[in-house]
């Protein structure tokens, strides 16, 4: 276990290609996580907390916990909102805050088109020191005898095209390549741009049952292209009911419960199908999603994104 983990925290301060944003399964019901211009399209005020433990019983193994808050401004076509994630993969901790904006302009009688923003900034700080990696020498590889910390300034864009029962959303959450060490151009790592195109439609079945597949293309510049293919079905406006796939890495299955019309609870867990699937036993996430009413004389209609 210790020499998989310490290679892999090798490769990736040598040459880092893999993810480095967060994975989410549940993107779909938390679409600030990766699109800027998805904030205020609940038409309410929205509170979410969401945390995800990746590859169960693998030391060192990714840990997220997300909190966020976005609304509509008050007589405007403007919307606000803050996302604030903690992600710790081994040694590396990340802690992004970020400020989100977007402006939603009526395409039609049922469709909004939103373009939206984000600035913030990421705390990234690496225990190097902790992995007490050994050379062939004897002696402590001096490239892991200091630890490293730094503040990350970056930006964000986005786009979403949304209706009641459709969306389509396309978003860059990190427009710049900061450096995440000082080492030489060889050894020397840095943030990456993650491009993100989403989708989703629901269809009708009947009066009580809605089927509702949603995909997710993702992309890191210079690296690797990934894609999530989902199923859902909406049972009685109560109950979602799901699978997903995520392109060589795990197959999901996903429940949530629609408590009321203003919150909601949900659970995936991640069967593991990637050549780490001997040494972990999948991943969970739980996410709770909360529409603040803050006029009585209104009632919320069912979220279906």
């Amino acid at each position: 276990m210790t020499l998989i983990f310490c290679s892999g925290i090798m490769l990736i301060s040598l040459k880092g290609y893999a993810q480095q944003n967060p994975l989410f399964t549940q993107y779909m019901f938390n679409g600030l996580v990766i699109n800027p211009a998805y904030t205020g399209s609940h038409e309410s005020m929205t509170t979410t907390f969401a945390a995800r433990s990746q590859w169960t019983g693998l030391k060192g193994a990714p840990q997220t916990q997300v909190a966020s808050l976005h609304s509509p401004l008050k007589l405007s076509r403007s919307a606000a909102g803050a996302v604030f994630v903690h992600d710790k993969v081994g040694v590396i901790s990340q802690y992004m805050a970020y400020g989100t904006y977007a402006y939603r302009i009526p395409i039609s009688k049922h469709a909004k088109l939103a373009v939206g923003g984000q600035a913030g900034v990421t705390y990234y700080q690496a225990n190097l020191s902790e992995l007490n990696i050994i050379t062939q020498t004897g002696q402590p590889d001096p490239i892991f005898s200091q630890n490293e910390s730094r503040m990350l300034p970056n930006l964000g864009i986005g786009a979403y095209i949304y209706s009641k029962r459709s969306y389509i959303g396309i978003s860059l959450p990190t427009l710049i390549n900061n450096r995440w060490n000082d080492q030489d151009a060889y050894t020397q790592a840095r943030q990456k741009r993650h491009y993100f195109l989403s989708a989703g439609h629901v269809f009708p079945l009947g009066q009580n049952l809605k089927f509702k597949p949603n995909v997710l293309l993702k992309w890191i510049e210079g690296g690797t292209f990934q894609y999530d293919l989902n199923a859902n079905m909406l049972i009685h406006e109560i109950v979602w009911v799901g699978v997903s796939y995520r392109m060589k890495d795990s197959v999901d299955g996903l429940l949530e419960l629609n408590i009321n019309n203003q919150l909601s609870l949900g659970y995936s867990y991640g069967y593991p199908i990637s050549s780490l699937a001997a040494v972990q036993t999948g991943t969970h996430e739980v996410v709770l999603n909360y529409r603040i009413n803050r006029n009585k004389h209104v009632v919320f209609s069912p979220r279906y994104f």
